[in-house]
């Protein structure tokens, strides 16, 4: 993997972070935060989980930061250090899982809401979201660390620990589905209003 900009900072401030900067630390709690959020709500909607697991996994890096591999990507690192404590809480709490990260998209219950925005894009976009809601939830955890987070296939297979391929076969299914299902979909919609 080619070293860029953005990751030798990244670099940077893991080491310094290591030898016990505070500012390193903060620029790190600070830089990655809402991203560890978001991530966090594509499991569970209980926000205060959520901001307690991400806490502690700063507390934690700071207590073991001389144990720090710091050669890790840091965003990798963080997102699978914060998976792994959700996953954790949650079966100590019993919690069902959320279905996904689009619970922050505002879907109007009004039926004459609805009807209008059948005929716009917000329509299509919509019935995107629904669909992903339906793809299984490794599919979905895969679409969501490869177009939401940009993350590459090999940064996604360390995450959820699985192979390369294994993510890209995830990918591939989880479009081939999504593509299928908003084609008929929007072709539904088309014959609805050409009749109506």
């Amino acid at each position: 993997m080619k070293i860029t900009k953005v990751h030798q900072e990244e670099h940077n401030l893991w080491e310094r972070l290591k030898e016990g900067d505070t500012d390193a630390f903060g620029k790190i709690s600070t830089q990655y935060y809402r991203l560890l959020f978001d991530y966090g709500r594509k499991f569970t909607r209980d926000r205060e989980l959520i901001k307690d697991v991400i806490q502690d996994v700063f507390l934690l890096i700071w207590q073991k930061r001389t144990h720090i591999d710091t050669d890790e990507n840091v965003k990798v690192y963080l997102l699978k250090i914060v998976r792994n404590r959700l996953f954790k809480e949650l079966q100590k709490q019993q919690l069902r899982a959320s279905e996904d990260y689009f619970d922050y998209l505002e879907i109007t219950d009004s039926e004459e809401t609805l009807i209008i925005s059948q005929e716009s894009t917000q329509n299509i976009i919509s019935k995107l979201n629904l669909h992903v809601k339906n793809l299984p939830k490794r599919q979905q955890e895969v679409l969501f660390l490869k177009f939401y987070d940009n993350l590459s296939n090999e940064e996604i297979a360390e995450i959820m620990n699985i192979n390369r391929q294994s993510v890209a076969n995830l990918l591939c299914n989880g479009l081939r589905l999504l593509k299928t299902r908003l084609f008929f979909s929007i072709t539904g919609l088309l014959l609805m209003l050409l009749l109506f």
